[in-house]
């Protein structure tokens, strides 16, 4: 989401000296598709989702905690869900800053500057967070079946810890430096002939701000990568594996099989590797599009109209990726569902010795 939604005095004035160039221009989106399309992804379907996916995220956060630290694969899950809370708390407040009514309200902010800002910006913090725990997770899942024996002593639950948390702190050092160049303050609106709150860019602040988005670009377009590469991995393996049970009968064989607890862990890291790709793959498209077609298609291009739609389509299936992950936990774990029903006063109906 980074570039949606702002205009700054720089950029209204190279638009204003390029707007001939503009003229007998056709544009893809029309000014009126582009409203519409907004407040239906952005303020209705993000919205929505994002409020499901936020109560969702609370109560997987709820059940790892619940579960204790003692399993490397809930420190990483539990990782995943706070992520995911970050990016969809983010997406609900870009819905609210998107919604008719705040926009056409006499509040003195322009809510598309504010929300570049408060909401723009830590989603995008957030997003790639997301993208390399479960770049982690998946490559942790790898390694178990590679080296089923010794995996539990490559990844210990405080390796894991460690690990997660450097994820966290390394985006949001890419991220700070937007904060420190860009601040809301008294701005003039010339369309509004008013001077309102909005986006102030200290000297240098655009360059600063390019180079971060330019580093979270790369960083999206790493995880990504990896959870493709990783998740292939995985999917051919399991194949693999399913073959080969159905013909082999020697125990020599069979003791650096992986356990039954972690073939489901390993069928569970997949569906959400699976998830992720299906959704993020779009938005990484979009990345690369904006990289190639830039300046055109970008938020003060030829194509604003086409940006601003796209990636209030991609902001949904984000929104969807970091929601429906709790139905795969609750599928797949039995152990996640004792302690789900254990929230709401009920003894789960599965053990937790199943899973071991």
């Amino acid at each position: 989401m980074a570039g949606l939604g702002h205009v700054t005095n720089e950029t209204s004035r190279d638009e204003t000296s390029t707007s001939w160039l503009v003229i007998g221009y056709y544009k893809i989106t029309s000014d009126e598709a582009k409203i519409v399309l907004e407040i239906v992804f952005f303020f209705f379907f993000s919205g929505v989702i994002s409020v499901c996916g936020t109560v969702a995220n609370v109560i997987n956060i709820v059940v790892f905690l619940k579960q204790g630290f003692s399993d490397a694969v809930n420190i990483s899950l539990l990782g995943l869900a706070v992520a995911d809370l970050g990016s969809l708390l983010t997406l609900i407040w870009m819905s609210v800053c998107f919604s008719p009514w705040f926009h056409y309200s006499d509040i003195p902010l322009d809510a598309k500057d504010i929300q570049y800002l408060t909401a723009g910006w830590p989603h995008v913090c957030f997003a790639r967070i997301t993208s390399w725990i479960t770049a982690f997770i998946t490559f942790e899942r790898c390694l178990c079946i590679a080296l089923p024996l010794k995996v539990k002593h490559i990844i210990t639950p405080r390796r894991t810890f460690y690990t997660v948390f450097g994820i966290f702190l390394l985006m949001f050092a890419c991220v700070t430096p937007v904060f420190c160049v860009i601040s809301i303050g008294p701005k003039y609106f010339a369309e509004r002939n008013r001077t309102v709150l909005g986006l102030v860019y200290a000297t240098g602040g655009p360059d600063v701000e390019n180079i971060s988005f330019s580093i979270t670009v790369i960083a999206q377009l790493t995880s990504f990568v990896l959870v493709i590469l990783c998740t292939i991995i995985l999917i051919h393996n399991l194949l693999l594996k399913s073959r080969w049970r159905q013909t082999a009968t020697s125990d020599q064989n069979n003791k650096n099989s992986l356990s039954t607890r972690d073939k489901r862990v390993v069928v569970m890291v997949t569906s959400i590797s699976s998830i992720f790709i299906a959704c993020f793959l779009p938005s990484a498209v979009n990345l690369i599009l904006m990289i190639h077609f830039s300046p055109d298609y970008s938020v003060v291009g030829r194509e604003q109209n086409t940006f601003l739609v796209s990636w209030s389509i991609l902001n949904t299936l984000e929104a969807t990726s970091s929601t429906v992950n709790i139905l795969v936990y609750y599928h797949m774990s039995s152990k996640f569902r004792l302690y789900f029903w254990q929230l709401f006063g009920r003894n789960g109906t599965d053990g937790i010795a199943r899973d071991k």
